[in-house]
């Protein structure tokens, strides 16, 4: 299976699963100034780093959305066509706008999947833990049943005369 191609579109998947520092917020808070000319003049805006960086994600992650549910959902002709150019096009924009920030999505990306295989190994220590009691359990119960009288194991009640 590819990897970059979603089976499903589970909820679970896309919650939130970025938790940052106070600091880093505050850093992610400074206002920046947009600056661009359209038809009628130049236009002004201010926004700050973090809600670039935010941006950036949503849209890349979103290209990867209509380029997973082309394959998905079989789409052919105008229909994958439609789906494949908005993808190119919000990928420009993306990229335009991560270089603004001296941001690298595709990097993030692999340093969280690092990160995840990491965690992935060590993680399960609880379970662990969890399956060395029910083991010890079951074998002092085991060794209980050994140890007492020998009873009939029947299924059957004794008839009272």
């Amino acid at each position: 299976m590819d990897e970059n191609r979603l089976p499903e579109l589970p909820q679970e998947s896309f919650r939130p699963m970025i938790a940052q520092s106070v600091q880093l917020e505050q850093f992610l808070g400074e206002e920046l100034i947009f600056c661009f000319r359209n038809l009628d003049g130049v236009h002004t805006f201010t926004t700050c780093y973090g809600d670039i960086y935010k941006t950036v994600n949503a849209l890349r992650d979103y290209v990867r959305l209509l380029e997973s549910v082309c394959d998905q959902w079989e789409l052919t002709g105008f229909h994958r066509a439609t789906y494949e150019y908005h993808a190119e096009k919000l990928r420009k924009i993306a990229d335009k706008l991560q270089a603004g920030i001296g941001y690298d999505y595709d990097k993030a990306v692999e340093r969280c999947k690092k990160k995840r295989a990491k965690k992935s190994h060590s993680s399960d220590v609880g379970e662990d833990a969890l399956l060395l009691t029910v083991q010890a359990a079951n074998k002092s119960a085991d060794n209980k049943k050994e140890a007492a009288p020998y009873e009939e194991d029947t299924p059957w009640e004794p008839e009272l005369e």
